[in-house]
């Protein structure tokens, strides 16, 4: 017997849809931030010539990217309180609308370090492909390695790795649908819902795969005009 579709579910548990929509993006937008301020401070650790800095930030990545990310979730989340350590995160949670204030936060801590590891990979790479030829010429018009850095090298650096930063971003949407396990109402927490209470997980599948689509090209569609307001800038300096 072939099975029967019902979309009209979709419309029946809509506030539910939403809600993990809003409670995704909320992941999302914090993640990629602050992951990105993150990968950038770690790359640029990795790139440095300080010996004692160079070994820190690389103990980061290789311990952050060999953990899986769900496994660092649920340390962080079984682990510590962090409402209680630190009290602000009630303030935010109220702000952002969020009811588990200890599982979001969780997720995202966990988000912003497995993501900013691989960023910083990324970073270090978009630096060391820079001519050294470009922090030689800054010098010689006496910059220090702070101005050099800041003003030279990083910003050319970010014009290349915009296509790799591009895929670190869509990974961590994609990861964020892990933050389920733990309890915080996501997207893919919405399907598992629909599904339980409907026995309708194929419509509820259906439309939350349309929804990471959404988030993911429209991601790609801002990190494309970034990238082409980088090249025109170069073009025209």
């Amino acid at each position: 017997m072939g099975y029967e579709f019902n979309w009209h579910v979709l419309i029946e548990y809509k506030d539910l849809l939403i809600n993990g929509l809003l409670t995704t993006v909320k992941l999302s937008i914090l993640g990629i931030f602050f992951s990105f301020i993150i990968g950038s401070l770690i790359g640029i650790a990795r790139a440095s010539k300080n010996f004692w800095l160079s070994l820190f930030a690389s103990y980061y990545v290789e311990s952050f990217r060999n953990i899986p990310l769900i496994v660092q979730m649920f340390f962080i989340y079984f682990t510590f309180t962090l409402s209680q350590i630190f009290p602000f995160l009630n303030s935010w949670g109220d702000f952002l609308h969020i009811n588990d204030v200890d599982a979001f936060f969780s997720a995202l801590l966990a988000l912003i370090l497995y993501t900013g590891a691989y960023i910083a990979e990324v970073v270090k790479a978009g630096i060391r492909s820079i001519p050294k030829g470009q922090e030689e010429a800054a010098k010689s018009l006496g910059m220090n390695r702070y101005q050099v850095t800041r003003y030279v090298i990083f910003p050319q650096a970010v014009r290349i790795i915009i296509p790799p930063l591009t895929s670190q971003f869509l990974n961590l949407i994609k990861n964020s649908s892990l933050a389920m396990t733990i309890g915080v109402a996501e997207l893919t927490f919405a399907t598992q819902q629909i599904d339980a209470e409907t026995f309708r997980g194929f419509e509820a599948a259906t439309a939350v795969t349309v929804l990471y689509i959404f988030l993911t090209l429209t991601t790609s569609f801002f990190m494309n005009l970034i990238e082409i307001k980088f090249s025109k800038g170069i073009k025209n300096a």
